[in-house]
């Protein structure tokens, strides 16, 4: 492996960790909602919450050239039901890593700024959009310069999935 290989490698490692972080921390946030109580249901309140934020992140490579980041800006901006986008260079990741990590600093990785993914965060008309973005992995996806498309829960089934507890085994005796 090549030393911008390894980088790139670990850049993979440190986004996992965080968006693991992200979707715990909504997780956690969300898992308050599916109690009862009067007025609209929690899993109303949910379906708003997912409702009114009809987006997902591409998350760029490494070594992603301006070019490509031009090609995939536009792709992007042709995809049906697209509204918007906010473009995440390295010093940007940077800052939302702090954010996450800002109850506890000492828990937040060492790394330089330049190792963090540069992305975009795409804006869509309606979670349906976004669900046929997600269900048919668009050409988006096979962009050169594209390592990962990013896509939230959908549904407040598909929330309980991904944010419930997993059951545990005990350990052997």
């Amino acid at each position: 492996m090549t030393p911008r290989e390894t980088v790139a490698s670990a850049v993979v490692r440190v986004l996992k960790v965080v968006v693991a972080l992200l979707l715990a921390v909504t997780g956690v946030t969300g898992c308050g909602l599916f109690g009862h109580d009067s007025g609209p249901s929690k899993d109303e309140q949910i379906q708003k919450l997912i409702d009114e934020n009809p987006t997902f992140v591409v998350f760029l490579r490494y070594d992603a050239t301006a070019a490509q980041r031009k090609d995939i800006e536009s792709a992007l901006r042709s995809l049906p039901g697209f509204t918007g986008l906010t473009y995440a260079d390295h010093d940007a990741a940077y800052q939302r890593m702090k954010q996450v990590y800002s109850a506890d600093p000492s828990d937040m990785p060492i790394i330089e700024p330049d190792a963090l993914p540069e992305s975009y965060e795409i804006r869509m008309t309606d979670v349906a959009a976004v669900r046929k973005i997600r269900d048919s992995q668009s050409a988006v996806n096979g962009l050169p310069g594209v390592q990962k498309l990013i896509f939230p829960c959908m549904t407040v089934p598909e929330c309980r999935q991904r944010f419930s507890p997993r059951p545990t085994t005990a350990p052997p005796s």
